[in-house]
């Protein structure tokens, strides 16, 4: 009795894998291709990210910014993206007949604003190409044959040959355990891109409230020996439990690993008007002679008038005086909480489903044309499985784009 080997199974079916089903099927329309899901639905995270619009990369056109992007992948990312950058996503999804546009902080969604748009192109594109899609599936063993070269995938009643397996499932999978038992080093996954739980005086109770630009940066006071700098730039935002917003995210990504080693306790000093120094501050307040009360009104844009009265209570300075008798200490307290508010950090925010984290099989150990581990043969590895993640804003599916694209090359030769 004959046994049916499939050509390639891939195990997950979020954007990595699909992408990396298609493009297979593209180069070799004859290639058998089963996608096996464990969840009811294909592409559950495209369906949630970007608050159901889905962020499907960003507006990128040098390959050095996009690098810098990735807290984690290194030099070997240089090859995956040189290959696949932004524009060839966008030109894909064009060709597929879905437009994207660009926002003015350089995000890109289906012009739908709907990641129906998406999951509805990817699996009308699957059914198309023949790729056979099988979701409710929980693949519980990954076993490989050195002498037939025959991978054996353990579902439920039944047993799934293959001569090649992608694995596409993203972090904190069970496939991290059969990689570790094909020989792969696997790092472990901890959470990236999160909120920062806070409690102080300054921003208790203004939760929703927003500043457009701002500079953070993280101190470690309980831990001297860690010398390490974590800055970032972008909006800031407050939440019922603390901080969040762009800059606080892309310091969560950069600093994901030191902060799980100090438990999420440390502090956040905060420069709420970057693009102003101390210096041009003293003169600022120097020149006001205005008989209005400091509580009138922000004299800054960017500052809400109810963070501006905080501000002032922080800096111990009534409320009542006038800006006109504000006196030289004063200022200079008042500069100190601006540029230098201390925020302490004690915990991190709740971890969400459309969140990454950091961690997974190193890149070195891929071969970063292919996707194609350097270990087994015919093994080959995608998006978020990857020790390989991007700041907020469209990075990380960008990263499964990619390494999708170039697993199905590698799937179909």
């Amino acid at each position: 009795m004959s046994r049916k080997i499939w050509d390639a199974v891939v195990v997950g079916a979020g954007a990595a894998g699909v992408f990396a089903s298609l493009r297979a099927k593209e180069c070799t329309p004859e290639l058998e291709i089963l996608v096996l899901e464990r969840s009811p639905k294909a592409l559950r995270k495209v369906a949630i990210s970007g608050g159901g619009r889905c962020n499907v990369t960003h507006s990128c056109a040098s390959l050095d910014w996009l690098l810098s992007c990735y807290p984690r992948g290194g030099p070997h990312l240089e090859v995956i993206f040189g290959r696949f950058m932004p524009e060839d996503t966008v030109a894909w999804f064009a060709q597929e007949g879905v437009a994207l546009k660009t926002e003015a902080d350089g995000r890109m969604f289906p012009v739908t604003d709907s990641s129906a748009t998406i999951i509805d192109c990817l699996l009308n594109c699957a059914e198309n190409r023949g790729v056979a899609l099988r979701t409710g599936v929980r693949v519980k063993s990954l076993t490989w044959d050195p002498s037939d070269e025959v991978f054996n995938l353990g579902v439920e009643g039944e047993r799934i040959l293959a001569n090649k397996v992608l694995l596409a499932t993203g972090g904190g999978s069970q496939a991290t355990k059969w990689l570790k038992d094909l020989g792969h080093t696997v790092i472990p996954d901890i959470p990236s891109l999160f909120t920062f739980c806070s409690e102080h005086a300054v921003i208790e109770g203004l939760q929703g409230l927003a500043v457009p630009q701002t500079r953070l940066r993280l101190n470690f006071p309980d831990h001297p020996s860690l010398v390490e700098t974590y800055e970032a730039e972008g909006p800031f935002l407050v939440t019922h439990w603390g901080v969040s917003g762009p800059a606080v995210l892309k310091l969560s990504a950069f600093a994901a690993r030191t902060l799980a080693a100090v438990e999420y306790r440390c502090e956040l000093l905060c420069d709420l008007i970057p693009s102003k120094s101390a210096k041009e501050l003293r003169v600022f307040f120097k020149q006001q002679t205005s008989e209005q009360q400091l509580s009138t009104k922000s004299p800054f844009t960017s500052l809400p008038k109810r963070l501006w009265r905080r501000l002032l209570e922080e800096a111990k300075i009534d409320e009542k005086r006038r800006w006109a008798h504000l006196s030289p200490s004063e200022a200079e307290r008042l500069i100190q909480t601006i540029k230098s508010l201390v925020l302490p950090i004690q915990g991190k925010g709740v971890f969400k489903e459309e969140f990454v984290t950091a961690g997974g099989v190193p890149l070195p150990e891929m071969d970063p044309y292919t996707m194609e581990s350097r270990v087994v043969p015919g093994l080959y590895v995608a998006g978020e499985l990857l020790d390989v993640d991007g700041i907020t804003g469209g990075f990380n599916f960008q990263n499964a784009w990619a390494t999708g694209y170039l697993a199905g090359e590698g799937l179909s030769s």
